[in-house]
């Protein structure tokens, strides 16, 4: 693997990890305006989207971790001076790569609906 692909891996791995920060920091923001919500009366109707929405908040946020992790450990194995002089090992580095950031897109799609969702929630019950 050459310097400059090493150089964009890291890149995007670092840009990953900020896009995903601030999505764990807009979840806290959701799940607090959830606790706003129910600290209101709200009607009973409603309280199955509320527990929907709580764990929802609790299922990303662990996506969330698991993938950051996943990606620190990627960024780790590809600085590693044997990935650098191993061509096999280094096209086996861009598939995990390549499965990261589908894996990054979908959780990023996904965070995308539930904010959505949740905002629409929010304006029913509000």
């Amino acid at each position: 693997m050459v310097q400059t692909d090493l150089a964009q891996l890291t890149r995007e791995c670092s840009s990953w990890k900020e896009s995903l920060r601030n999505s764990r920091s807009e979840l806290s923001v959701y799940r607090n305006k959830l606790q706003e919500v129910v600290s209101h009366p709200i009607s009973k109707a409603a309280l199955p989207e509320v527990e929907h929405y709580d764990n929802q908040f609790d299922i990303q946020l662990s996506n969330i971790n698991h993938l950051k992790h996943a990606i620190k450990e990627h960024e780790r194995l590809a600085s590693a001076d044997f990935i650098q002089k191993n061509q096999t090992t280094a096209e086996i580095l861009w598939e995990k790569h390549e499965q990261l950031h589908d894996e990054y897109q979908r959780l990023e799609n996904t965070i995308s609906e539930l904010k959505n969702d949740f905002s629409s929630f929010v304006t029913k019950v509000g």
